[in-house]
């Protein structure tokens, strides 16, 4: 049987912002809501709420986010590939970060009904409050 997972759909609406690699984080974002930096050494890439989100920088809006609701642990194997495989196979495409506790997956808003039917086809539940 395959693992399923309780899903939190996250009401903000967030960007990913392209920034240059050395670029300073933005204050906002170092004080703020749910946000996800990385910087590589190519560029400095934020996920972040679309108000918060940094001007005049190369983005891209609309999205939005689930999260595993139950959590998930650094040694879980395909989590994932759990996620990713209802939304491929559904044309969908997403952003999946994983932190210590939880995955967190972002989507294009224009896909929220189909990645939803997807994600239950799947046998994963949406919970509205945890």
């Amino acid at each position: 049987m395959a693992r399923t997972f309780k899903l939190f759909l996250l009401e903000e609406k967030f960007c990913i912002s392209k920034l240059p690699q050395f670029a300073e984080i933005p204050s906002v974002i170092s004080k703020g809501d749910l946000c996800f930096i990385s910087r590589t050494d190519e560029e400095l890439s934020i996920i972040s709420p679309e108000f918060m989100a940094p001007n005049n920088v190369q983005q891209a809006t609309g999205y939005r986010c689930f999260r595993i609701a139950n959590g998930t642990s650094l040694d879980d194997k395909g989590v994932i590939e759990t996620l990713a495989r209802p939304a491929t196979e559904s044309g969908i495409g997403i952003v999946p970060v994983s932190t210590f506790a939880t995955t967190y997956v972002f989507f294009l808003e224009e896909d929220i009904e189909k990645i939803t039917l997807a994600m239950q086809h799947a046998g994963h539940e949406f919970i509205s409050e945890e």
